[in-house]
């Protein structure tokens, strides 16, 4: 199994413990995303490490051959001065050193699979990560339609038997009536001064002719 492969089976684990959790969508989606950096953080760390050892074993076999081909400089350098002793010890710790480079260099290819294997498991995890955010904001969307959605017919939706129009309605034919009824008594009393006004003109007239009449 693939390290993204495991990584994707702990993902789905959590996410299925939330969903039995039966926990609000949204805080779901953010959950799983979060689960997923995190798989996706500790892969690119084992990536990284990888890559380390790689250089650090690959220092090491290039240690191991130089330090053999020293040896075996010191070794012909023992021969010319016929000391033979010198030569064969030299030429045991070469023969060390190469075995030691061989082992590494024998290291070296199976990590260079492992980190190519590595590599595009973490370029899976990286797009299955970016897959899932694109999906994430477009159900995070539709879930917010979906809930103003309800708002607004919950709102259109009878509330307590009357829904909020009928009640703007009935308030509004309310205020026609105050309306009304404000405009009909201005209009009565506009009409009384109206009749007091015409009176008191005639009483002036009578009482100008009563004085006319008394001074002829």
């Amino acid at each position: 199994m693939t390290v993204w492969k495991r990584a994707w089976r702990v993902v789905e684990a959590n996410v299925n413990h939330w969903i039995t959790a039966a926990e609000d969508p949204a805080q779901l989606l953010t959950q799983m995303i979060a689960q997923m950096q995190e798989e996706l953080t500790a892969l690119r760390q084992g990536v990284a490490m990888a890559i380390a050892t790689h250089k650090r074993t690959e220092r090491q076999a290039l240690q191991n051959e130089a330090a053999a081909a020293d040896c075996y400089q010191r070794a012909q350098g023992a021969i010319a001065t016929q000391d033979e002793a010198a030569a064969r010890a030299a030429l045991h710790r070469r023969h060390t050193y190469q075995e030691t480079a061989a082992f590494l260099r024998g290291q070296l290819q199976a990590q260079g699979g492992a980190i190519a294997k590595l590599k595009q498991d973490l370029h899976t995890l990286e797009s299955r990560y970016a897959q899932a955010r694109i999906k994430q904001e477009m159900i995070l969307a539709r879930l917010q339609s979906a809930q103003a959605s309800r708002r607004l017919q919950e709102l259109l939706t009878a509330t307590g038997g009357e829904s909020p129009w009928a009640m703007f309605d009935r308030v509004e034919a309310q205020l026609f009536e105050e309306e009304a009824a404000a405009e009909l008594t201005e209009n009565t009393a506009e009409a009384k001064f109206s009749r007091l006004e015409r009176e008191a003109h005639l009483e002036a007239e009578l009482n100008q002719l009563k004085i006319q009449g008394g001074a002829s």
